[in-house]
């Protein structure tokens, strides 16, 4: 999630709140670039967003013929997103049957999901009986696929070095651009990142302090680094209630150690920023709550959906860092 700068459309999804804010998603234009240049995935991706139902056709077609994870969750999402889907069923009949084709052994895991969850959901849900049919087909064809491929970050290391992982993602602190923020925000948003990247099975603690580039290199352990910023933060009082905007951008890249930093490279560092609105109460309490909220329902989604596609191909053995 390879390119050089490969670019995302909108996400959208509602939270529950546990103190009943309403809280509505919506990570827009998430970017990862590993160049400044815009690909031709990135283009068609855009295209699903367009009005006309041509243009919007055509762009499926278009990415039917990727293998690119970002293909793969943008066509997913616009088969069966609940914000996202398209309104034509004959364009969510054509992303159902790109799904079967494109998604494969070779398809990174979050992506591969995403496609196998909006085909299992279309094929049962969809309110049209072409559409539910194309996706219990495609679903049938892929299911030797959905627990057929071991994941290689669980496999246990056979080497000198099997106390150190294979694969290290060094969870960096979260900075707060907006000076805004609640004390505890930068803290919270790097715990729910680690979380996130831990159920894929990589590792996020080192035995003992960070390793620098030599211990690194002596453990055959690729690494990476993967840290949020808050980009922005707005509140504003309408009436009895408070109305809240946060966007958070993460950036991941391989990591050489504390000695050695992030490395930049096309293709091979990226970062994706996602934006969200919430609507809460006026109380000073109420609105630091929906302000971490904010803030934690995008660091997830961004780090599930565009984050962890990207780094489970960089860290695929043979995509060398």
């Amino acid at each position: 999630m390879s390119c050089g700068s490969p670019r995302f459309g909108d996400r959208s999804g509602v939270l529950p709140s546990p103190a009943m804010r309403a809280l509505a998603v919506v990570t827009a234009l998430l970017l990862l670039a590993g160049a400044a240049r815009a690909d031709t995935i990135d283009a068609n991706i855009r295209q699903l967003k367009e009005s006309s139902y041509k243009v919007r056709l055509a762009a499926v077609l278009a990415l039917s013929r990727s293998h690119d994870p970002r293909a793969v969750i943008a066509l997913a999402d616009a088969l069966a997103s609940p914000l996202l889907k398209d309104d034509e069923p004959t364009i969510r009949r054509a992303a159902a049957l790109a799904l079967g084709k494109m998604i494969d052994a070779r398809t990174a895991d979050d992506a591969r999901e995403l496609g196998f969850e909006a085909l299992a959901d279309a094929a049962i849900n969809d309110a049209d009986v072409k559409v539910r049919a194309t996706a219990l087909r495609a679903e049938q064809d892929l299911a030797g696929l959905r627990r057929k491929k071991k994941d290689p970050v669980s496999e246990p290391r056979t080497d000198s070095h099997s106390d150190k992982p294979g694969v290290f993602v060094n969870v960096d602190g979260a900075t707060d651009q907006s000076k805004v923020a609640p004390s505890d925000a930068g803290e919270r948003l790097a715990r729910i990142v680690k979380k996130t990247v831990e159920r894929t099975g990589y590792a996020t603690t080192w035995p003992g302090p960070l390793p620098t580039q030599t211990e690194l290199a002596s453990s055959h352990s690729r690494a990476f680094i993967v840290a949020s910023t808050v980009k922005k933060i707005e509140v504003s009082k309408v009436s009895h209630l408070t109305q809240i905007s946060c966007k958070v951008e993460i950036r991941v890249a391989p990591w050489s150690g504390v000695d050695g930093g992030e490395k930049w490279e096309a293709n091979k560092a990226a970062s994706a920023s996602g934006s969200a609105k919430a609507t809460t109460g006026n109380s000073d309490r109420e609105i630091a709550g929906g302000v971490r909220d904010c803030l934690e329902a995008v660091a997830e989604d961004v780090t599930t959906r565009q984050i962890l596609p990207f780094l489970k191909r960089l860290a695929t053995p043979g995509n060398g860092t």
